[in-house]
Protein backbone atom coordinates (compact mmCIF):
# COMPACT_ATOMS: atom_id res chain seq x y z
CA UNK A 1 0.00 0.00 0.00
CA UNK A 2 1.73 3.12 -1.18
CA UNK A 3 -0.07 6.34 1.03
CA UNK A 4 0.12 9.19 -1.74
CA UNK A 5 -0.96 13.04 -0.51
CA UNK A 6 -2.26 15.14 -3.56
CA UNK A 7 -1.34 19.02 -3.03
CA UNK A 8 -3.54 20.95 -6.01
CA UNK A 9 -5.96 23.10 -6.41
CA UNK A 10 -7.41 22.58 -9.66
CA UNK A 11 -10.72 20.09 -8.90
CA UNK A 12 -10.40 18.48 -12.12
CA UNK A 13 -6.63 18.17 -12.28
CA UNK A 14 -7.13 16.45 -8.49
CA UNK A 15 -9.98 14.07 -10.11
CA UNK A 16 -7.65 12.89 -13.02
CA UNK A 17 -4.68 12.27 -10.75
CA UNK A 18 -7.51 10.53 -8.33
CA UNK A 19 -8.64 8.39 -11.35
CA UNK A 20 -5.45 7.46 -12.56
CA UNK A 21 -3.55 6.60 -9.58
CA UNK A 22 -7.62 4.52 -8.61
CA UNK A 23 -7.54 2.81 -12.08
CA UNK A 24 -3.68 1.21 -11.62
CA UNK A 25 -3.55 -2.55 -10.72
CA UNK A 26 0.17 -2.71 -10.30
CA UNK A 27 0.03 -0.79 -7.25
CA UNK A 28 -2.24 -0.23 -4.42
CA UNK A 29 -2.35 3.86 -3.32
CA UNK A 30 -4.16 5.60 -0.95
CA UNK A 31 -4.85 8.84 -1.79
CA UNK A 32 -5.38 12.30 0.39
CA UNK A 33 -5.69 15.60 -0.86
CA UNK A 34 -5.23 19.39 -0.29
CA UNK A 35 -6.22 22.06 -2.30
CA UNK A 36 -3.54 24.98 -0.92
CA UNK A 37 0.04 25.02 0.49
CA UNK A 38 -1.05 24.93 4.13
CA UNK A 39 -3.52 22.89 4.37
CA UNK A 40 -0.75 19.92 2.17
CA UNK A 41 2.09 20.92 5.02
CA UNK A 42 -0.42 20.08 7.71
CA UNK A 43 -1.39 16.85 6.15
CA UNK A 44 2.09 16.15 5.67
CA UNK A 45 3.40 16.38 8.98
CA UNK A 46 -0.02 15.15 10.40
CA UNK A 47 -0.36 12.04 8.63
CA UNK A 48 3.18 11.27 7.10
CA UNK A 49 2.67 10.13 3.74
CA UNK A 50 5.06 7.82 1.49
CA UNK A 51 5.35 10.63 -1.58
CA UNK A 52 3.41 13.79 -1.55
CA UNK A 53 2.58 15.01 -5.66
CA UNK A 54 2.94 19.04 -5.56
CA UNK A 55 0.97 21.35 -8.01
CA UNK A 56 3.70 24.42 -8.27
CA UNK A 57 0.74 26.28 -8.83
CA UNK A 58 -1.04 27.34 -5.19
CA UNK A 59 -3.58 30.01 -3.79
CA UNK A 60 -1.44 30.49 -1.33
CA UNK A 61 2.30 29.13 -1.51
CA UNK A 62 4.19 27.95 -4.60
CA UNK A 63 6.22 24.64 -5.16
CA UNK A 64 9.46 26.37 -4.26
CA UNK A 65 7.62 27.64 -0.87
CA UNK A 66 6.31 24.36 -0.06
CA UNK A 67 9.39 22.81 -0.22
CA UNK A 68 11.23 25.16 1.99
CA UNK A 69 8.57 24.85 4.69
CA UNK A 70 8.59 21.21 4.40
CA UNK A 71 12.62 20.94 4.85
CA UNK A 72 13.92 20.13 8.10
CA UNK A 73 16.74 21.56 9.84
CA UNK A 74 19.33 19.41 8.54
CA UNK A 75 18.51 20.55 5.18
CA UNK A 76 17.00 17.64 4.48
CA UNK A 77 12.79 16.72 2.96
CA UNK A 78 12.10 13.74 4.70
CA UNK A 79 8.85 13.01 2.49
CA UNK A 80 9.95 12.23 -1.32
CA UNK A 81 7.65 15.23 -3.03
CA UNK A 82 7.31 14.96 -6.79
CA UNK A 83 6.30 18.55 -8.46
CA UNK A 84 3.83 18.55 -11.25
CA UNK A 85 3.90 21.42 -13.25
CA UNK A 86 3.11 23.10 -17.22
CA UNK A 87 5.26 22.85 -20.14
CA UNK A 88 6.10 26.54 -19.61
CA UNK A 89 7.72 25.70 -15.97
CA UNK A 90 10.43 23.02 -16.90
CA UNK A 91 13.44 25.94 -15.57
CA UNK A 92 10.92 26.25 -12.11
CA UNK A 93 10.65 22.23 -12.15
CA UNK A 94 14.48 21.93 -12.27
CA UNK A 95 15.09 24.11 -9.34
CA UNK A 96 12.80 22.61 -7.47
CA UNK A 97 14.87 19.01 -8.01
CA UNK A 98 17.81 21.23 -6.29
CA UNK A 99 15.77 22.10 -3.69
CA UNK A 100 15.16 18.69 -2.75
CA UNK A 101 12.40 17.93 -4.67
CA UNK A 102 12.82 13.78 -6.20
CA UNK A 103 11.35 13.71 -9.58
CA UNK A 104 8.81 16.16 -11.27
CA UNK A 105 6.32 15.26 -14.16
CA UNK A 106 4.85 17.77 -16.87
CA UNK A 107 0.92 18.68 -17.18
CA UNK A 108 0.45 18.00 -21.09
CA UNK A 109 -2.50 18.74 -23.14
CA UNK A 110 -3.13 15.06 -23.99
CA UNK A 111 -2.09 13.95 -20.43
CA UNK A 112 -0.02 11.55 -20.92
CA UNK A 113 1.75 12.28 -17.91
CA UNK A 114 -1.12 10.85 -16.15
CA UNK A 115 0.32 7.44 -17.04
CA UNK A 116 3.22 7.46 -16.22
CA UNK A 117 2.06 8.81 -12.66
CA UNK A 118 1.94 5.27 -10.80
CA UNK A 119 5.49 4.26 -12.38
CA UNK A 120 7.51 7.16 -11.32
CA UNK A 121 6.09 7.05 -7.88
CA UNK A 122 7.10 3.74 -7.66
CA UNK A 123 10.46 4.44 -8.81
CA UNK A 124 11.08 7.43 -6.30
CA UNK A 125 10.12 5.02 -3.50
CA UNK A 126 12.21 2.57 -5.13
CA UNK A 127 14.91 5.24 -4.86
CA UNK A 128 14.44 6.53 -1.47
CA UNK A 129 14.70 2.87 0.03
CA UNK A 130 17.97 2.33 -1.60
CA UNK A 131 19.69 5.17 -0.27
CA UNK A 132 18.20 4.56 2.86
CA UNK A 133 19.35 1.05 3.11
CA UNK A 134 22.64 2.53 1.61
CA UNK A 135 23.02 4.79 4.77
CA UNK A 136 22.23 2.28 7.03
CA UNK A 137 25.18 -0.11 5.74
CA UNK A 138 27.52 3.15 6.06
CA UNK A 139 26.59 3.56 9.53
CA UNK A 140 26.92 -0.17 10.49
CA UNK A 141 30.22 -0.18 8.97
CA UNK A 142 31.48 2.61 10.75
CA UNK A 143 30.24 1.25 13.90
CA UNK A 144 31.96 -1.95 13.16
CA UNK A 145 35.02 -0.19 12.56
CA UNK A 146 34.43 1.69 15.55
CA UNK A 147 34.30 -1.24 17.67
CA UNK A 148 37.36 -2.90 16.47
CA UNK A 149 39.24 -0.20 16.71
CA UNK A 150 38.51 -0.02 20.37
CA UNK A 151 38.85 -3.98 20.93
CA UNK A 152 42.65 -3.37 19.68
CA UNK A 153 43.72 -0.41 21.45
CA UNK A 154 42.83 -2.65 24.56
CA UNK A 155 45.18 -5.48 23.34
CA UNK A 156 48.41 -5.40 26.38
CA UNK A 157 50.31 -4.93 22.60
CA UNK A 158 51.13 -3.32 19.40
CA UNK A 159 48.47 -3.88 17.11
CA UNK A 160 49.85 -3.11 13.44
CA UNK A 161 48.98 -3.54 9.81
CA UNK A 162 51.89 -3.37 7.72
CA UNK A 163 52.91 -3.65 3.84
CA UNK A 164 54.32 -6.72 2.83
CA UNK A 165 57.28 -5.47 0.40
CA UNK A 166 59.91 -3.13 0.84
CA UNK A 167 60.77 -1.78 4.53
CA UNK A 168 57.48 -3.08 5.53
CA UNK A 169 55.58 0.23 6.29
CA UNK A 170 53.16 0.95 8.66
CA UNK A 171 49.78 1.21 7.67
CA UNK A 172 48.08 1.16 11.11
CA UNK A 173 49.72 0.86 14.09
CA UNK A 174 47.57 1.38 17.89
CA UNK A 175 48.72 3.46 20.60
CA UNK A 176 50.52 1.27 22.41
CA UNK A 177 53.75 2.40 20.34
CA UNK A 178 53.70 5.26 23.45
CA UNK A 179 55.84 2.00 25.27
CA UNK A 180 58.36 2.92 22.32
CA UNK A 181 57.89 7.11 22.98
CA UNK A 182 56.73 7.67 19.84
CA UNK A 183 53.26 8.66 19.09
CA UNK A 184 50.99 6.26 16.07
CA UNK A 185 51.31 9.64 13.82
CA UNK A 186 55.32 9.42 13.79
CA UNK A 187 55.43 5.77 13.20
CA UNK A 188 52.75 6.02 10.10
CA UNK A 189 54.50 9.08 8.47
CA UNK A 190 58.03 7.99 8.24
CA UNK A 191 58.53 4.36 5.90
CA UNK A 192 62.18 3.72 7.40
CA UNK A 193 61.02 3.80 11.41
CA UNK A 194 60.18 0.14 11.78
CA UNK A 195 63.92 -0.61 9.82
CA UNK A 196 65.67 1.93 11.99
CA UNK A 197 64.12 1.45 15.20
CA UNK A 198 65.37 -2.08 15.37
CA UNK A 199 68.51 -3.15 16.65
CA UNK A 200 71.15 -3.40 14.43
CA UNK A 201 72.47 -6.72 15.15
CA UNK A 202 68.40 -7.77 14.12
CA UNK A 203 67.74 -6.18 11.46
CA UNK A 204 68.57 -8.31 8.94
CA UNK A 205 67.21 -11.74 10.60
CA UNK A 206 63.90 -9.62 11.30
CA UNK A 207 63.47 -8.53 7.26
CA UNK A 208 64.55 -11.86 6.43
CA UNK A 209 61.39 -13.69 8.36
CA UNK A 210 58.57 -10.45 7.12
CA UNK A 211 59.82 -11.66 3.40
CA UNK A 212 59.41 -15.04 4.04
CA UNK A 213 55.86 -14.89 5.39
CA UNK A 214 54.98 -12.47 2.55
CA UNK A 215 56.20 -14.82 -0.02
CA UNK A 216 55.22 -17.85 2.06
CA UNK A 217 52.08 -16.72 3.18
CA UNK A 218 52.82 -18.63 6.54
CA UNK A 219 51.89 -16.63 9.63
CA UNK A 220 55.06 -15.05 11.08
CA UNK A 221 56.10 -15.47 14.62
CA UNK A 222 59.85 -14.15 15.38
CA UNK A 223 61.54 -11.68 18.60
CA UNK A 224 64.02 -8.84 18.28
CA UNK A 225 64.64 -5.59 19.84
CA UNK A 226 63.30 -2.45 19.19
CA UNK A 227 64.92 1.06 20.18
CA UNK A 228 63.16 3.24 21.93
CA UNK A 229 63.33 7.19 21.44
CA UNK A 230 65.00 7.46 24.70
CA UNK A 231 67.99 4.40 23.00
CA UNK A 232 66.46 1.85 25.83
CA UNK A 233 66.11 -1.61 24.30
CA UNK A 234 63.24 -3.41 24.45
CA UNK A 235 62.60 -7.19 23.32
CA UNK A 236 59.50 -7.92 20.95
CA UNK A 237 57.93 -10.93 19.58
CA UNK A 238 56.04 -10.38 16.18
CA UNK A 239 53.43 -12.83 15.62
CA UNK A 240 51.44 -11.67 12.37
CA UNK A 241 49.73 -12.85 9.42
CA UNK A 242 48.98 -12.40 5.73
CA UNK A 243 45.85 -11.04 4.51
CA UNK A 244 44.30 -12.03 1.82
CA UNK A 245 41.31 -11.04 -0.60
CA UNK A 246 38.44 -13.55 -1.29
CA UNK A 247 40.54 -14.08 -4.64
CA UNK A 248 43.71 -15.67 -2.88
CA UNK A 249 45.66 -12.49 -3.45
CA UNK A 250 47.63 -10.88 -0.72
CA UNK A 251 46.75 -7.96 0.63
CA UNK A 252 48.94 -6.97 3.71
CA UNK A 253 50.53 -7.88 6.74
CA UNK A 254 48.08 -7.62 10.54
CA UNK A 255 50.07 -8.97 13.70
CA UNK A 256 51.02 -7.42 17.10
CA UNK A 257 53.72 -6.66 19.00
CA UNK A 258 54.21 -8.08 22.23
CA UNK A 259 56.45 -6.64 24.90
CA UNK A 260 58.73 -9.49 26.12
CA UNK A 261 61.83 -7.57 27.57
CA UNK A 262 60.41 -8.72 30.84
CA UNK A 263 60.26 -12.51 29.52
CA UNK A 264 63.95 -12.34 27.97
CA UNK A 265 64.95 -10.93 31.79
CA UNK A 266 63.48 -14.10 33.41
CA UNK A 267 65.09 -16.03 30.35
CA UNK A 268 68.45 -14.75 31.44
CA UNK A 269 68.22 -14.76 35.26
CA UNK A 270 66.51 -19.09 34.35
CA UNK A 271 69.34 -20.04 32.71
CA UNK A 272 71.75 -19.06 35.90
CA UNK A 273 69.61 -20.25 38.48
CA UNK A 274 67.24 -22.45 36.86
CA UNK A 275 68.04 -25.20 39.58
CA UNK A 276 67.50 -22.89 42.66
CA UNK A 277 64.06 -21.02 40.79
CA UNK A 278 61.93 -23.98 39.74
CA UNK A 279 59.07 -22.73 41.30
CA UNK A 280 59.96 -19.45 39.86
CA UNK A 281 59.69 -20.85 36.08
CA UNK A 282 56.64 -22.90 36.98
CA UNK A 283 54.54 -19.62 37.60
CA UNK A 284 56.29 -17.63 34.91
CA UNK A 285 55.36 -20.49 32.50
CA UNK A 286 51.47 -20.47 33.87
CA UNK A 287 51.26 -16.37 33.37
CA UNK A 288 52.89 -16.91 30.27
CA UNK A 289 50.22 -19.30 29.01
CA UNK A 290 47.33 -17.19 30.27
CA UNK A 291 49.06 -14.47 28.24
CA UNK A 292 48.83 -16.74 25.61
CA UNK A 293 45.33 -17.97 25.68
CA UNK A 294 44.44 -14.42 26.14
CA UNK A 295 45.89 -13.46 22.72
CA UNK A 296 43.94 -16.55 21.52
CA UNK A 297 40.64 -15.24 22.85
CA UNK A 298 41.34 -11.49 21.25
CA UNK A 299 42.54 -13.43 17.80
CA UNK A 300 38.81 -15.39 17.68
CA UNK A 301 37.01 -11.80 18.41
CA UNK A 302 39.40 -10.20 15.68
CA UNK A 303 38.69 -12.46 13.18
CA UNK A 304 34.99 -12.58 13.72
CA UNK A 305 34.97 -8.73 13.71
CA UNK A 306 37.32 -9.52 10.34
CA UNK A 307 33.89 -11.41 9.38
CA UNK A 308 31.17 -8.51 10.30
CA UNK A 309 33.66 -6.08 8.23
CA UNK A 310 33.85 -8.17 5.21
CA UNK A 311 30.17 -8.79 5.49
CA UNK A 312 29.64 -4.53 5.67
CA UNK A 313 31.77 -4.32 3.05
CA UNK A 314 30.00 -6.92 1.08
CA UNK A 315 26.28 -4.98 1.70
CA UNK A 316 27.84 -1.92 0.77
CA UNK A 317 29.24 -3.36 -2.77
CA UNK A 318 25.29 -4.12 -3.00
CA UNK A 319 23.84 -1.08 -2.46
CA UNK A 320 26.27 0.33 -4.96
CA UNK A 321 25.47 -2.07 -7.79
CA UNK A 322 21.86 -1.43 -7.15
CA UNK A 323 22.98 2.54 -7.22
CA UNK A 324 24.46 1.94 -10.58
CA UNK A 325 21.45 0.27 -12.57
CA UNK A 326 19.49 2.74 -11.12
CA UNK A 327 21.27 5.05 -13.13
CA UNK A 328 21.42 2.80 -15.87
CA UNK A 329 17.94 2.36 -16.53
CA UNK A 330 17.09 5.99 -15.17
CA UNK A 331 18.83 6.90 -18.68
CA UNK A 332 16.57 4.93 -20.70
CA UNK A 333 13.69 6.53 -18.85
CA UNK A 334 14.57 10.34 -19.66
CA UNK A 335 13.86 9.10 -23.61
CA UNK A 336 10.27 9.02 -22.87
CA UNK A 337 9.74 12.55 -21.09
CA UNK A 338 12.21 14.59 -23.66
CA UNK A 339 10.16 12.98 -26.19
CA UNK A 340 6.95 14.34 -25.36
CA UNK A 341 8.56 17.67 -24.21
CA UNK A 342 9.80 17.97 -27.82
CA UNK A 343 6.18 17.11 -29.26
CA UNK A 344 4.19 19.56 -27.18
CA UNK A 345 6.67 22.17 -27.82
CA UNK A 346 6.10 21.75 -31.46
CA UNK A 347 2.96 21.76 -31.83
CA UNK A 348 3.41 25.26 -29.51
CA UNK A 349 5.10 26.47 -32.47
CA UNK A 350 2.85 25.58 -35.44
CA UNK A 351 -0.48 26.33 -33.33
CA UNK A 352 -3.17 28.77 -34.06
CA UNK A 353 -2.92 31.55 -33.07
CA UNK A 354 1.27 31.87 -33.34
CA UNK A 355 2.94 31.72 -29.97
CA UNK A 356 4.35 35.02 -28.65
CA UNK A 357 7.86 36.46 -29.34
CA UNK A 358 8.10 35.58 -25.58
CA UNK A 359 6.78 32.10 -26.04
CA UNK A 360 8.35 31.62 -29.23
CA UNK A 361 11.90 31.96 -27.72
CA UNK A 362 11.30 30.06 -24.62
CA UNK A 363 9.81 27.00 -27.68
CA UNK A 364 13.04 27.54 -29.23
CA UNK A 365 15.64 27.24 -26.02
CA UNK A 366 13.21 24.08 -25.11
CA UNK A 367 12.99 22.49 -28.00
CA UNK A 368 16.82 23.06 -28.54
CA UNK A 369 18.19 22.04 -25.10
CA UNK A 370 15.39 18.85 -25.43
CA UNK A 371 16.95 18.07 -29.15
CA UNK A 372 20.47 18.25 -27.95
CA UNK A 373 19.92 15.84 -24.51
CA UNK A 374 17.79 13.29 -26.89
CA UNK A 375 20.57 13.19 -28.98
CA UNK A 376 23.60 12.61 -26.41
CA UNK A 377 21.92 9.97 -25.07
CA UNK A 378 20.31 8.15 -27.31
CA UNK A 379 23.90 8.12 -28.96
CA UNK A 380 25.47 6.94 -25.51
CA UNK A 381 22.90 4.09 -25.20
CA UNK A 382 23.31 3.16 -28.81
CA UNK A 383 27.08 3.30 -28.70
CA UNK A 384 27.32 0.89 -25.26
CA UNK A 385 24.91 -1.49 -27.19
CA UNK A 386 27.45 -1.15 -30.74
CA UNK A 387 30.16 -2.23 -28.76
CA UNK A 388 28.21 -4.86 -26.71
CA UNK A 389 27.13 -6.41 -29.61
CA UNK A 390 23.43 -6.20 -27.66
CA UNK A 391 22.25 -4.40 -30.64
CA UNK A 392 19.69 -5.99 -33.23
CA UNK A 393 18.55 -4.75 -35.64
CA UNK A 394 16.07 -5.67 -38.81
CA UNK A 395 16.81 -6.52 -42.34
CA UNK A 396 13.21 -5.84 -44.43
CA UNK A 397 12.29 -3.70 -47.36
CA UNK A 398 12.61 -0.25 -46.23
CA UNK A 399 11.08 3.08 -48.71
CA UNK A 400 13.07 5.58 -48.55
CA UNK A 401 10.23 7.58 -50.66
CA UNK A 402 8.35 7.09 -47.23
CA UNK A 403 11.34 7.77 -44.99
CA UNK A 404 12.74 10.83 -46.68
CA UNK A 405 9.72 13.27 -46.04
CA UNK A 406 9.67 11.77 -42.51
CA UNK A 407 13.70 13.04 -41.88
CA UNK A 408 12.27 16.68 -43.86
CA UNK A 409 9.59 17.18 -40.93
CA UNK A 410 12.05 16.59 -38.60
CA UNK A 411 15.54 18.62 -39.52
CA UNK A 412 13.17 21.11 -41.31
CA UNK A 413 13.10 23.55 -38.17
CA UNK A 414 16.89 23.40 -37.16
CA UNK A 415 17.51 24.49 -41.02
CA UNK A 416 15.23 27.24 -40.83
CA UNK A 417 17.01 28.64 -37.67
CA UNK A 418 20.39 28.77 -40.07
CA UNK A 419 18.45 30.20 -43.07
CA UNK A 420 19.60 26.70 -44.71
CA UNK A 421 17.99 25.34 -47.88
CA UNK A 422 17.55 21.51 -48.24
CA UNK A 423 16.88 19.68 -51.58
CA UNK A 424 15.11 16.02 -51.69
CA UNK A 425 14.80 13.55 -54.29
CA UNK A 426 11.39 13.39 -56.24
CA UNK A 427 8.87 11.80 -53.93
CA UNK A 428 7.86 9.14 -56.83
CA UNK A 429 11.77 7.66 -56.63
CA UNK A 430 10.17 4.43 -55.07
CA UNK A 431 13.78 2.77 -54.23
CA UNK A 432 14.59 0.17 -51.31
CA UNK A 433 16.70 -0.40 -49.58
CA UNK A 434 17.29 -4.27 -46.57
CA UNK A 435 17.53 -2.80 -43.12
CA UNK A 436 16.11 -1.07 -40.20
CA UNK A 437 14.03 1.41 -41.01
CA UNK A 438 14.27 3.18 -37.63
CA UNK A 439 17.97 3.05 -37.62
CA UNK A 440 18.14 4.09 -41.44
CA UNK A 441 16.09 7.21 -40.54
CA UNK A 442 18.85 7.58 -37.58
CA UNK A 443 21.46 7.61 -39.98
CA UNK A 444 19.98 10.17 -41.99
CA UNK A 445 19.36 12.56 -39.43
CA UNK A 446 22.56 12.22 -38.08
CA UNK A 447 24.09 13.52 -41.50
CA UNK A 448 21.45 16.03 -42.23
CA UNK A 449 21.97 17.67 -38.53
CA UNK A 450 25.53 17.52 -39.05
CA UNK A 451 25.01 19.11 -42.86
CA UNK A 452 22.98 22.29 -41.40
CA UNK A 453 25.35 22.88 -38.15
CA UNK A 454 28.57 22.62 -39.71
CA UNK A 455 27.54 24.58 -43.20
CA UNK A 456 27.82 28.51 -43.92
CA UNK A 457 24.94 30.97 -43.25
CA UNK A 458 22.51 30.81 -45.84
CA UNK A 459 23.99 27.61 -47.55
CA UNK A 460 22.56 24.72 -48.88
CA UNK A 461 22.32 20.99 -48.34
CA UNK A 462 21.12 18.14 -51.37
CA UNK A 463 20.24 15.12 -50.99
CA UNK A 464 20.97 12.58 -53.49
CA UNK A 465 19.10 9.35 -53.94
CA UNK A 466 20.37 6.25 -56.65
CA UNK A 467 20.81 2.56 -57.42
CA UNK A 468 24.84 2.63 -58.13
CA UNK A 469 24.03 -1.10 -59.37
CA UNK A 470 21.33 -3.84 -59.25
CA UNK A 471 22.32 -4.23 -55.17
CA UNK A 472 23.37 -1.25 -53.85
CA UNK A 473 20.99 1.82 -52.98
CA UNK A 474 23.57 5.39 -52.00
CA UNK A 475 22.08 8.08 -50.03
CA UNK A 476 24.05 11.04 -50.24
CA UNK A 477 24.50 14.45 -48.24
CA UNK A 478 26.13 17.55 -50.07
CA UNK A 479 26.73 20.46 -48.00
CA UNK A 480 28.53 23.74 -48.24
CA UNK A 481 30.54 23.95 -45.47
CA UNK A 482 34.04 24.60 -44.91
CA UNK A 483 35.07 21.09 -46.45
CA UNK A 484 37.28 18.79 -44.54
CA UNK A 485 41.65 18.66 -44.78
CA UNK A 486 42.57 15.16 -45.42
CA UNK A 487 43.81 15.31 -42.22
CA UNK A 488 40.60 15.70 -40.37
CA UNK A 489 39.38 12.92 -43.27
CA UNK A 490 42.01 10.64 -41.57
CA UNK A 491 40.21 11.13 -38.18
CA UNK A 492 36.49 11.56 -38.79
CA UNK A 493 35.07 8.30 -37.53
CA UNK A 494 37.38 8.26 -34.08
CA UNK A 495 35.19 8.31 -31.20
CA UNK A 496 34.93 11.43 -29.44
CA UNK A 497 36.79 13.51 -31.80
CA UNK A 498 35.48 16.18 -33.27
CA UNK A 499 38.18 17.38 -35.16
CA UNK A 500 39.09 20.51 -33.35
CA UNK A 501 35.72 21.94 -33.10
CA UNK A 502 35.14 21.47 -29.41
CA UNK A 503 35.60 25.62 -28.53
CA UNK A 504 33.21 26.25 -30.82
CA UNK A 505 29.76 27.19 -31.06
CA UNK A 506 28.43 23.82 -32.28
CA UNK A 507 27.19 21.45 -29.81
CA UNK A 508 28.34 17.65 -30.15
CA UNK A 509 29.54 15.07 -28.54
CA UNK A 510 32.46 13.46 -31.28
CA UNK A 511 29.98 9.71 -31.55
CA UNK A 512 27.26 10.16 -33.73
CA UNK A 513 29.28 9.71 -37.04
CA UNK A 514 31.09 6.51 -34.67
CA UNK A 515 27.49 5.33 -34.25
CA UNK A 516 26.32 6.00 -37.97
CA UNK A 517 29.22 3.98 -39.15
CA UNK A 518 28.60 1.12 -37.25
CA UNK A 519 24.75 0.84 -37.76
CA UNK A 520 25.81 1.01 -41.39
CA UNK A 521 27.81 -1.85 -41.51
CA UNK A 522 25.71 -3.56 -38.82
CA UNK A 523 23.41 -3.37 -41.64
CA UNK A 524 25.61 -4.74 -44.73
CA UNK A 525 26.53 -1.20 -45.96
CA UNK A 526 29.62 1.29 -46.13
CA UNK A 527 30.13 4.97 -45.81
CA UNK A 528 32.10 7.53 -47.19
CA UNK A 529 32.89 11.36 -47.31
CA UNK A 530 34.62 13.30 -50.23
CA UNK A 531 35.50 17.11 -49.30
CA UNK A 532 37.07 19.74 -50.55
CA UNK A 533 38.64 22.67 -47.94
CA UNK A 534 36.49 25.72 -48.57
CA UNK A 535 34.08 23.89 -51.33
CA UNK A 536 32.19 21.86 -48.78
CA UNK A 537 31.81 17.91 -48.08
CA UNK A 538 29.57 14.73 -49.56
CA UNK A 539 28.64 12.12 -47.22
CA UNK A 540 26.95 9.25 -48.52
CA UNK A 541 26.32 5.58 -47.12
CA UNK A 542 25.64 2.51 -49.09
CA UNK A 543 22.82 -0.06 -48.23
CA UNK A 544 21.64 -3.10 -50.08
CA UNK A 545 18.74 -2.99 -52.67
CA UNK A 546 15.85 -4.54 -51.87
CA UNK A 547 12.60 -5.42 -53.54
CA UNK A 548 9.11 -3.89 -52.24
CA UNK A 549 6.81 -5.56 -50.47
CA UNK A 550 3.89 -7.28 -51.85
CA UNK A 551 0.47 -5.72 -50.73
CA UNK A 552 -2.40 -8.07 -49.44
CA UNK A 553 -4.11 -7.84 -52.79
CA UNK A 554 -1.15 -9.38 -54.30
CA UNK A 555 -0.52 -6.30 -56.32
CA UNK A 556 3.11 -4.75 -56.34
CA UNK A 557 4.69 -1.61 -55.53
CA UNK A 558 6.33 0.63 -58.19
CA UNK A 559 9.95 -1.37 -58.81
CA UNK A 560 13.20 0.57 -58.43
CA UNK A 561 13.19 0.34 -62.12
CA UNK A 562 10.39 2.28 -62.41
CA UNK A 563 10.95 4.85 -59.90
CA UNK A 564 13.96 5.75 -61.68
CA UNK A 565 12.06 6.21 -64.70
Amino acid sequence: MIRVLLVEDDAVDRMACRRALTRNTDYEFVLSEAESGHEGLQAAHAQKPDCVLLDYHLPDLNGLEFLAALTSDTGEIAIPVMMLTGADNTTIAVEAMKRGARDYLIKDVEQQYLQLLPAVIERVLKERRILAEKKLTEEKLSQTEAKYRSLVERIPAIAYIAELEGTHRFLYVSGQIEKLGFTSEEWLNNPEILLAQTHPEDRDYALEERAKSGATGTPLRCEYRLLSRDGKVLWFRDEASVVRDETGRSLFLQGILVDITESKRVEAELREHRYRLEDLIATRTKELAQVNAELRRDIAERKLIETELIKAKTDAEKANVAKSDFLSRMSHELRSPLNVMLGFAQLMESSTPPPTFSQATMLKEITSAGWYLLELINKILDLAALESGRLVVEHEPVCMAEVMPECRTMIEPLAQERDIQITFPPPDLHLYVKGDRTRVKQILINLLSNAVKYNRERGTVEVALEAVSPERIRISVKDKGPGLSPEKLAQLFQQFNRLGQEAGSVEGTGIGLVVTKQLIELMGGEIGVESTVGAGSVFWFELPADEPPRSPAGQDKPTAAAGKD
